[in-house]
């Protein structure tokens, strides 16, 4: 909250159109209005609720509020505006973002609620929440870390047993079959599979498993995470299909290979607390321009953790209107990311391919780390 000059956050919600964060905070079985109040005071980080008196006891044992206030036919009213006026913060956090649903759980009734009880002279001081939450959604515990490493490495590893002959019979071999296998080694090890994409040659996006059956020739890409313990991964890795007579891939696909690897190595070079979403993905788009492609037509990275997709900086262009202030957003020790500087480009008479190339890192003091082995050649299939 310091960092962010923020003297109060006030997190308000209430049962059928619940705070996404409220869970986070203990509140998630509110009924009635409550109030969940962080301030610096004296120092030290002062932790309050507001609730109805049957909400009070599950915010009691969650042992997360230093005083639970409780409230009867009087009403939240009297109990936050004698809070907030004695606190008199001059920078009231509340959850409005335009750009970041999680930060964006206040109603619009709730939120003219709040202005009425606390007057528009204190109203007139919030701002929104989406950088402090970026901040305590974001950043990850060592424990954490530890689970999303040996996640990643678990994915790393079954991608890589995918696209190999584990798998993988060129004429024989769909990619539904792929899938099949990726979700058995998945439930092998007690994890869940969020999502699973897995497309042989021409670009197809983000397109689930289909009946196409892997040819000689082919690209084949796997975008690809588990879900363990709780934690997400989200990595991509791509192979070719060697035909009859070749030892490797033609050369635009070694070289559309070699310019994603190379972009990949910059971006987690530079990446570190401080430094922007927007100056990240810049690095891969100058990278891939200087060997004569386009930038991708989306982001190059984004946080991962409780979800595929989490809260935190997106790695992206200032593009306004698709990403917003995201891109803004400054990494920050203990984050997490999976880094895609995902390369098209148009080859022979088959159409737009790219290269799927995604790796997964967590901030540190000095820098960024793998969390798994880089792939770092183009995969070659028999």
């Amino acid at each position: 909250m310091g960092a962010h000059e923020v003297d109060l956050w006030l997190v308000f919600t209430r049962e059928e159109s619940k705070d996404p964060l409220a869970e986070d905070l203990g509140g998630g079985d509110a009924v009635a209005r409550m109030a969940l109040l962080f301030d610096l005071s004296d120092g030290r980080l002062r932790r309050t609720a507001i609730a109805a008196s049957y909400d009070v006891t599950p915010l009691e044992e969650s042992g997360l509020y230093d005083k639970v206030l409780s409230y009867k036919s009087e009403g939240i009213k009297p109990h936050l505006k004698e809070f907030v006026t004695a606190l008199d913060p001059a920078r009231i956090a509340v959850n409005v973002s335009r750009d970041m649903p999680i930060a964006d759980g206040l109603t619009s009734g709730m939120r003219a609620y709040l202005e009425e009880v606390l007057g528009k002279d204190i109203a007139a001081r919030f701002v929104s929440s989406e950088p402090l939450v970026a901040s305590f959604r974001g950043r990850r515990l060592p424990q954490e870390v530890a689970i999303l490493r040996e996640a990643a490495r678990h994915t790393d590893t079954m991608i890589r047993e995918a696209l190999s002959v584990l798998a993988i019979t060129p004429g024989v071999t769909s990619e539904n079959d792929v899938g099949r296998f990726l979700r058995t080694r998945t439930a092998m090890i007690g994890a869940t599979v969020p999502f699973i994409s897995v497309v042989a040659g021409p670009s197809r996006g983000h397109a689930d498993p289909s009946s196409r059956v892997i040819e000689r020739g082919d690209l084949v890409r796997i975008d690809f995470g588990i879900t363990l313990n709780g934690y997400s991964t989200d990595l991509q890795r791509t192979a070719y299909v060697l035909r009859p007579g070749e030892t490797e891939a033609p050369a635009q696909i070694q070289r559309m290979w070699e310019t994603a690897r190379r972009a990949a190595n910059r971006q987690v070079a530079a990446m570190r607390p401080g430094v922007s979403g927007t100056e990240i993905d810049a690095i891969a788009r100058k990278t891939l321009e200087e060997a004569g492609f386009e930038g991708p037509p989306h982001g190059t990275g984004h946080a991962i953790g409780f979800v595929v997709h989490d809260v935190g900086p997106l790695i992206g262009p200032d593009w306004r209107e698709r990403y917003g202030t995201t891109v803004f957003l400054e990494m920050e020790e203990g984050q997490t990311f999976a880094v895609e500087p995902i390369l098209y480009a148009p080859y022979e008479d088959v159409g737009e391919i790219h290269i799927g190339l995604e790796e997964d890192v967590v901030i540190t003091k000095t820098g960024a780390e793998l969390l798994h082995e880089p792939q770092t050649d183009l995969i070659l299939i028999r």
